[in-house]
């Protein structure tokens, strides 16, 4: 989409029934595929990294914005962290609390592994946005995309979506949480579903199309989308009512699932990957309930980053963001929208290699953080959720969108996750 991220999805797999090998507790951990400004770069392993004593320096201050004390930062946590050693997610938290992170974005595995995961980052005084996910049918199989398309088809057709099994495995392990006296952030069910990444309702190849309004009613594969978008809504409605009557979380935030911004921009060109955009699919969910069973809007935010600095680059940016849902976004008790809970941002202008060198990337960060304020003063915007801590810590190459590269927080990386 807007920024670089080449790293594939880790799909969280567990057990739920012995009938089927598949699992579908954890939603997608990742953000979509090609967003076209970031890079990455080398780095060394985290065995191979400094150990959190020797990298942890004093953060430089930076200037608090003007903003609202409960506008929510944060940032993503992906691929799987429960899967990773303990050591090795103690070393993370470590490093990501002596940075002032205060809320994750992340999967939890429905088993003994994820419950001990999310014990170890609430001892670090950091919050959850649970990514859950999207439960299908029994049987239903993983979908396998044509070999030219690997890399989408992420996440199983939301058409196939059984709220009765997501009931069934996901209120057990809220109530194992819950005994634990955890109390999550936010659920966010599902991620970047109006594309063809990660929902196999969409046909591949497809034509690079952003759908509308209209299409979810006049076009094939619009109409096959819009089955989907409605099951989704009964899972959303399971959601609330396991959240409403539960011990601890009644009060905890549902955010629908981060949409990917696709207007106007030319990945799904290039991909020949199909989407609906971000306000035809919020319009078609609110026409069929979906306030009465969330509490914000999931958006992921990718714009352009051409131009750091100047008021011409700033413009595109602002204009892709006005094209890619804002609108939706509205204060708590509008008659019409939600506030946005953006569970995913970034942009480029970082270098590929060690050391770091993201002067660019600090105007845009900084730039991009004004803008979004203007709207959390307002009540429009509740939570900007960074991509990404780190990204696969054992990937051959880092990814360039981290906060953390290079074994230490970065200047970019600490203005992103600044309190706002």
């Amino acid at each position: 989409m807007n920024t670089t991220n080449t790293a594939c999805l880790a799909v969280a797999m567990l057990l739920m029934a012995a009938s089927t090998s598949k699992s579908f507790a954890t939603a997608n951990d990742s953000l979509a595929f090609t967003r076209a400004a970031q890079t990455e770069t080398a780095t060394p392993l985290l065995g191979k990294s400094p150990r959190i004593e020797e990298s942890l320096a004093p953060a430089p201050t930076i200037p608090a914005l003007a903003q609202p004390p409960d506008t929510m930062v944060g940032v993503g946590f992906v691929f799987g962290p429960y899967n990773l050693p303990p050591d090795e997610q103690e070393t993370i938290l470590g490093q990501m609390e002596h940075a002032g992170v205060r809320v994750v974005r992340c999967s939890i595995s429905y088993d003994e592994k994820g419950l001990d995961f999310a014990q170890r980052v609430y001892a670090h005084k950091i919050k959850i946005i649970w990514m859950l996910g999207l439960t299908p049918a029994e049987g239903t199989p993983w979908p396998r995309p044509p070999e030219a398309f690997k890399g989408l088809w992420r996440g199983y057709p939301l058409s196939s979506i059984d709220p009765d099994r997501f009931r069934a495995t996901f209120s057990p392990m809220l109530a194992k949480l819950e005994e634990k006296g955890i109390v999550l952030e936010a659920f966010e069910p599902g991620n970047e579903i109006n594309w063809a990444g990660f929902n196999a309702d969409f046909s591949l190849p497809g034509e690079g199309r952003t759908l509308g309004s209209a299409d979810l009613k006049n076009d094939p594969e619009g109409k096959r989308v819009a089955k989907g978008y409605l099951e989704y809504l009964k899972l959303l409605e399971a959601l609330k009512d396991i959240r409403d009557h539960s011990k601890l979380n009644q009060h905890t935030y549902i955010i629908s699932a981060g949409l990917a911004d696709s207007s106007g921009s030319d990945w799904p060109s290039k991909r020949k990957a199909d989407a609906v955009s971000i306000s035809a699919t919020l319009d078609f969910m609110r026409a069929n309930g979906l306030d009465k069973l969330v509490d914000g809007y999931g958006i992921h935010s990718y714009p352009p980053s051409g131009d750091p600095g100047t008021s011409a680059g700033a413009a595109k940016r602002r204009e892709h963001v006005e094209e890619n849902g804002l609108a939706e976004c509205q204060p708590p008790g509008s008659a019409v929208g939600k506030p946005c809970w953006i569970t995913e941002w970034g942009v480029g202008g970082a270098n590929r290699t060690c050391p770091v060198i993201d002067k660019d990337k600090v105007k845009l960060v900084r730039e991009m953080r004004d803008y979004y304020g203007e709207f959390a003063r307002r009540g429009r915007i509740k939570a900007l959720i960074f991509y990404v801590w780190h990204g696969d810590w054992h990937a051959q190459q880092e990814n360039a969108a981290s906060a953390f590269r290079c074994g230490s927080l970065t200047e970019s990386g600490r203005l992103a996750i600044a309190p706002m």
